[in-house]
């Protein structure tokens, strides 16, 4: 009985097999679905990797040798907080030691809480950022 019961599986798994080659599927979607795939699509395109955000600024100077402050500053900040992005921004005639990619106010301000004791003159500004990691990517980077 066994037997005959495991043929009858066997034989009804191979006309499925056999039906399910032949087999067509048919996609009918409305012309709203394919305008907002496609409007998706050329947003993605067009992103820079970019998107407002805040920064905790570290330096700032406008004197003789303020490159060289301002990439000691950095050197020096990348070596204590190493999984933390830093910038050197130059908009004439000032350097300016920007650190950290926050999408909140609130976030950027706990971490400049934290660096107050190192950094007493940093501040938070809002600023074109890049996306953050997400904490999960941060902890699994070592």
């Amino acid at each position: 009985m066994d037997f005959i019961y495991s043929m009858i599986c066997v034989l009804f798994l191979m006309l499925c097999k056999i039906n399910s080659a032949n087999a067509q599927v048919d996609v009918i979607s409305q012309q709203a679905i394919i305008t907002l795939t496609e409007q998706h699509i050329s947003s993605n395109k067009n992103f820079d990797g970019k998107l407002k955000g805040y920064r905790v600024q570290i330096f700032f100077d406008s004197g003789n040798n303020s490159r060289i402050q301002a990439t000691n500053i950095r050197n020096e900040f990348a070596s204590r907080f190493p999984k933390i992005s830093t910038y050197i921004i130059f908009k004439e005639p000032n350097f300016r030691v920007r650190v950290g990619d926050f999408r909140t106010r609130s976030d950027a301000r706990g971490f400049q809480q934290l660096i107050v004791p190192l950094y007493p003159q940093s501040f938070v500004v809002k600023d074109d950022i890049y996306y953050p990691k997400h904490i999960y990517e941060q902890n699994n980077d070592k």
